[in-house]
């Protein structure tokens, strides 16, 4: 694959993304962002043109996105769903305008950014599909020192059958009770004194970047708006209660169930823009109404529910889905000290939208209950919750479900495809990267990620026009359209 690639950065990765473009292979790599004088190109003067355009009405322009689309995208948004329905209506419209702007005068072959988690990548993935423009998603694989390609949850995964022996090994890794995601480094001390430390910092940040948005005439900025704690996700001082809300008496009180009868339910980063973007019916972008539904209905049919927290969420959790979540009986709240191996070895089945988790329970033979479009589930291997009707069936399903027959086997295939999806690169290469002195891990990321992109590409494997035919979509709106 020659031509141009067009990289979309965010806040403070243009440089990092700079040096992994000018190895990518391409003949020309252009990075894109949505702040003023970052990257090559910035979308910000089009953006705010656009938007007093569409305010005024001067000049008519020319809208990109129908009004299904605007509310898919509205509703995905972790900070557009908070804010008045024109402003968001008008913000969204005004990016399709910027961002058709860039795709008429750069036509790239492809484009590459971080997993979409925002109306700003949602938009710009959008309009590349109407170009049918490959948009490629990269980031760190479940598989430890290596990264994948996807789109929307979907793991692009090439022909090429995975190393039998490469295969074997990543299971041992997996499954070894000392395994932790690459992203979990450190436990820290989950107090009150922790807590408001977090929660202070991060008002005084949010006040902070309200002054940086007047100060650079860019108050609509995503990352200005998303710091703000007006957000209806953001905590308050009430939330300091949820160190009393854990139980240190969990195993007690779970001992009085058999482990087939304990549902681990493993909470997300919060807002988790992963399961927002991947999942295709947007009931279930509500993702903790539909917890608080599952946990009703499992716990009436006799199950205890086990919620963990992710460790680096606290501070960060509003108390009101753990108050809803207790409103049912047999539901048990974690300390966040307890790790999820300890967690995953004392229950027999899991839920989690997405995560390391359900990956781990699957693998070590448990129910394992993911959401749609989680880059490792299969119809064969998890029990895949599309709809929100399908809530009310989950008891029956688990019941139904039988422990694999051949575990390794099963171990085998979801291994084996995460490898297929997967190569060696180090994702984290951005952190503490030196414009001045680059590193060879970002040159090798660059190297390694240009090769994906020329296999997966419609000059070699079109996983796109292969999997994401147009009018993939099963509503009006939908990104799959």
């Amino acid at each position: 694959m020659t031509g141009t690639v067009l990289i979309y950065a965010i806040h403070r990765t243009e440089h990092w993304w700079r040096h992994i473009g000018d190895n990518m292979g391409f003949d020309q790599a252009v990075v894109l962002t949505d702040r003023r004088g970052a990257g090559d190109r910035w979308v910000t003067d089009d953006f705010y043109a656009a938007c007093d355009a569409i305010r005024t009405g001067k000049g008519t322009p020319s809208l990109l996105l129908t009004d299904a689309e605007v509310m898919d995208i509205t509703a995905r948004c972790r900070v557009l769903r908070w804010l008045p329905t024109d402003q968001a209506t008008t913000m969204i419209q005004a990016m399709a305008i910027a961002m058709e702007k860039v795709l008429d005068q750069v036509r790239p072959t492809a484009i590459v950014a971080f997993p979409i988690d925002s109306y700003v990548s949602d938009v710009l993935a959008r309009r590349a599909r109407a170009r049918n423009t490959p948009y490629f998603e990269v980031t760190a694989s479940a598989l430890p020192n290596m990264c994948m390609l996807m789109h929307r949850g979907r793991l692009l995964t090439s022909d090429a059958a995975a190393d039998p022996a490469a295969v074997e090994a990543r299971v041992q890794e997996i499954v070894a009770p000392v395994f932790t995601p690459t992203y979990i480094k450190t436990q820290s001390a989950f107090t009150r004194s922790r807590f408001l430390t977090i929660f202070w910092r991060f008002r005084l940040r949010s006040w902070v970047f309200k002054v940086f948005s007047w100060i650079k005439r860019d108050p609509l900025n995503l990352h200005y708006q998303d710091a703000q704690s007006s957000l209806g996700h953001k905590v308050q001082l009430a939330d300091l209660r949820i160190v009393d809300m854990v139980e240190p008496d969990w195993k007690a009180r779970i001992g009085a169930f058999p482990r087939d009868r304990r549902v681990l339910f493993g909470l997300q980063l919060l807002p988790e823009a992963a399961i927002d973007y991947w999942v295709e019916d947007l009931t279930m972008v509500r993702h903790e109404d539909m917890l608080v539904e599952a946990a009703r209905v499992l716990t009436s049919q006799g199950y205890v529910v086990v919620v963990k927290d992710h460790p680096l969420q606290f501070g960060f959790r509003q108390t009101a889905l753990l108050e809803k979540l207790k409103a049912y009986p047999n539901v048990v709240i974690l300390p966040y000290e307890v790790s999820g191996n300890e967690t995953l070895a004392a229950c027999g089945i899991s839920l989690t939208a997405t995560g390391t988790l359900g990956l781990q329970a699957s693998l070590l033979g448990m129910k394992s209950v993911t959401a749609d479009a989680y880059y490792v589930s299969s119809d064969e291997d998890f029990i895949v919750l599309k709809t929100w009707p399908e809530i009310a069936d989950l008891p029956q399903r688990i019941a139904d479900a039988t422990p694999p027959r051949d575990l390794h086997a099963h171990q085998a295939r979801i291994v084996a495809r995460l490898l297929q999806g997967s190569f060696d690169a180090d994702f984290f290469s951005f952190q503490n990267f030196d414009a001045q002195a680059p590193d060879e891990a970002t040159a090798e990321l660059g190297r390694q990620l240009g090769a994906r992109l020329r296999l997966l590409g419609p000059e070699g494997e079109n996983w796109h026009g292969r999997y994401m035919p147009p009018g993939g979509g099963g509503h009006d709106g939908s990104p799959l359209h």
